[in-house]
């Protein structure tokens, strides 16, 4: 290849190129606003739902997707939900064995949530403010759950 002047390069370089084809990659999609325009000529409307969980239950066995990507896409009055995520499979089995397991953990941890903590300030601070000993004092945080408002109101309030 022979190597041209520098001025017949530049008149080379400034020349108007035609435009080339794009190549398109295989599977890809058009972009979100393009597909949004599109839809919105053909009467489609689209919308996103935010959901933690899609359940879908079959006679043989049932798919679970946590955390989806939901979209209801309404046309001519009909409704089209797209659900895009990772599905979990499950046979009847095996999905009754773990939603006891889910409630019984639900159970465990209501009950844990249930005692109240109570610290040995919570018991200072309501005994200073009602003006009574700690051990009054501790003996009505315990009866109204650890609520140190309630019981410095309790014990102000309190017929003597």
């Amino acid at each position: 290849m022979v190597k041209l002047p520098k001025e017949m390069q530049k008149k080379e370089n400034s020349k108007p190129k035609r435009p080339q084809a794009v190549k398109k990659r295989e599977g890809s999609q058009l972009g979100s606003r393009q597909m949004r325009r599109r839809m919105q000529q053909q009467g489609i409307d689209m919308d996103q739902i935010e959901a933690t969980r899609v359940i879908i239950e079959g006679t043989e066995k049932t798919l679970v997707i946590d955390q989806p990507e939901v979209i209801l896409m309404k046309q001519m009055g009909q409704q089209i939900y797209q659900v895009l995520g990772e599905a979990r499979e499950y046979f009847p089995d095996e999905l009754l064995v773990e939603e006891k397991e889910e409630t019984e953990l639900l159970e465990s941890s209501k009950e844990i949530e249930a005692k109240p903590t109570i610290t040995e300030n919570d018991i200072m601070l309501v005994a200073a403010q009602a003006n009574v000993d700690k051990e009054e004092a501790k003996a009505v945080l315990i009866e109204c759950e650890g609520d140190i408002a309630k019981a410095i109101l309790h014990l102000k309030n309190r017929p003597l």
